[in-house]
């Protein structure tokens, strides 16, 4: 009687990890949208030749902007705009009415190139630094 209680609350016991671990695996799954879903606002509302994902990487990162567990870098080429500012407030707001969890983007860099310089501007957490 003992050792069927006992393989009883063993099966129980692995039956809640793997529950637990095919949580943890969809939820990352889901969330792996987010770069593209960034990309794809990019394209669809900044009037460039070119826009490029650089990275967009998951996991504990540390570098000369702080520490981030979600980081993406994109560069947009020979943009179309008056102001740097203007148009970085104007892709914000999209971003944070179109992705899902945008907040949670710990670290999101725009780099803005064109033939005579070039201009990151950082966004932390869904607000422009």
């Amino acid at each position: 009687m003992k050792k069927t209680k006992k393989t009883a609350v063993i099966i129980i016991l692995f039956i809640c990890l793997g529950g637990l671990v095919g949580y943890t695996v969809g939820s990352v799954v889901k969330s792996s949208d987010r770069s593209s879903t960034i990309l794809q606002v990019l394209k669809d509302n900044c009037n460039c030749k070119e826009v490029n994902q650089i990275i967009y990487a998951k996991g504990i990162q540390f570098g000369a902007n702080g520490l981030s567990t979600e980081k993406g870098e994109f560069q947009l080429v020979d943009c179309e705009f008056t102001s740097v500012k203007d148009e970085v407030t104007k892709i914000q707001k999209l971003l944070k009415s179109d992705v899902k969890d945008f907040d949670k983007v710990d670290l999101l860099e725009l780099e803005f190139v064109n033939s005579e310089n070039s201009e990151t501007v950082i966004i932390k957490n869904g607000k422009i630094q």
